[in-house]
């Protein structure tokens, strides 16, 4: 009897397509991260379906589904017989999952083929952002409202292209959430050139784009299938100072627009909306299939505020997306809180962190919902690195800004 649908985590997609070598093996820190997080498709898997995970503490698990029956129907296996599934759904699509997947006895007709790959690993160039941005500016209307398109260069630009801007930021064409960025704040050093120079030879150009006054991150969720694409919600998220992001705000769609309208229109922000929809209408969703996240900011010249319509576009699963979808799933509506990514070196100072949390922030849970209170969700050990944060709290207990 045929299984549904299979989910894995293999964070290291980026990193692999960036390689792009069917045989790419993750540095060590980005196989903790995989191994510790292993469970978190349990949290946004569909019904009757399978999450392939190395579960280190069964208990927690039996807890989670005591807590949240809609867990129930969802298996976990760390060794399931792969030749049983029809389909397939790890957290990015590239050649080296492909591989493993196929070595492992998955029927090659339920993977995506060479060509789609192929697709997925061009569409997934930042150059595909860049055209965004371009086919948004073809609208009369909203283009003397957006800045302009990042640019693709070779070596030999680079230099006259940061002299462009105060800021700059240059970026590695295959790069996600943050990493392969490069930012010059002043004169171009022989430092920053020799990183430009590496990234121009390992991957072919290099993207250079204006650094701007940000004021909030957000992201408008899609996903494609059959060659449509649906408006799946919004995400608020939150990074360094270097772009790298640490975590979502848990809230309603209806909670993050409203953050969004205090810098910039309703109608200015919905023609983008519908207009990014069919950009990727047209110039994604005929090869690839899948959620896709499209990154966005809010930033100020002056006491203006304007809208970065495509910092990047993500064709895969994304932390917005588990936040978006988690949020949907398994909390209150009128509830609020944050998700963060956390990584932290001495596997006891987790524990330990993790076991006063637990008991400071009691989750309060009615009906499958929480209403309250501190989540990991993953299992802590005593040899875990790396939670996914969650903390909850109602709407009489003030903003969580800041």
């Amino acid at each position: 009897m045929k299984a549904h649908r299979l989910y894995l985590f293999n964070p290291d997609h980026d990193l692999a397509l960036a390689n792009g070598d069917e045989n790419f093996n993750a540095p060590r820190l980005a196989n903790t991260f995989k191994s510790d997080l292993s469970i978190l498709p349990l949290w946004y898997a569909g019904k009757g379906s399978t999450v392939m995970a190395d579960l280190s503490d069964p208990r927690w698990l039996k807890e989670m589904r005591t807590c949240f029956p809609q867990l129930k129907t969802i298996a976990v296996e760390a060794n399931p017989d792969l030749s049983l599934f029809d389909e397939a759904q790890p957290w990015g699509w590239n050649s080296s999952v492909r591989k493993s997947l196929l070595t492992g006895g998955v029927n090659p007709e339920v993977l995506p083929d060479v060509d789609t790959l192929t697709d997925i690993r061009r569409l997934s160039h930042r150059k595909t952002a860049i055209e965004a941005i371009s086919f948004l500016h073809d609208d009369k209307e909203l283009s003397p409202l957006l800045p302009m398109p990042a640019r693709q260069l070779m070596i030999d630009e680079v230099e006259d292209f940061a002299r462009r801007y105060d800021s700059t930021v240059f970026k590695a064409p295959w790069s996600g959430s943050g990493r392969g960025l490069f930012w010059i704040n002043s004169s171009l050093s022989a430092n920053a050139m020799g990183w430009c120079a590496k990234v121009v030879e390992k991957q072919g150009s290099i993207i250079g784009e204006q650094v701007y006054n940000k004021q909030l991150d957000f992201a408008i969720e899609y996903k494609c299938f059959g060659g449509k694409v649906s408006l799946e919600g919004y995400s608020l998220f939150e990074t360094d100072s270097q772009g790298i992001y640490n975590g979502n705000l848990l809230l309603s769609n209806d909670a993050i627009l409203q953050y969004i309208n205090r810098y910039i229109p309703c109608d200015l922000f919905q023609k983008v909306e519908q207009r990014l929809l069919l950009f990727i209408e047209q110039t994604i969703a005929p090869y690839y299939s899948g959620y896709l996240g499209v990154d966005m900011m809010v930033y100020n010249l002056g006491d203006k505020y304007f809208l970065h319509p495509c910092v990047e576009i993500n064709l895969r699963m994304t932390m917005g997306l588990v936040a978006r979808l988690f949020f949907d799933k398994f909390v209150h509506p009128e509830c609020k809180g944050r998700l963060q990514v956390e990584y932290i070196q001495t596997p006891r100072e987790l524990y330990l962190d993790h076991q006063k949390r637990q008991e400071l922030l009691p989750i309060t849970i009615s009906d499958g919902l929480l209403y309250r209170g501190y989540l990991s969700l993953s299992p802590i050990t005593s040899t875990s690195h790396y939670r996914i944060k969650v903390e909850i709290m109602d709407e009489s207990s003030g903003s969580i800004d800041g």
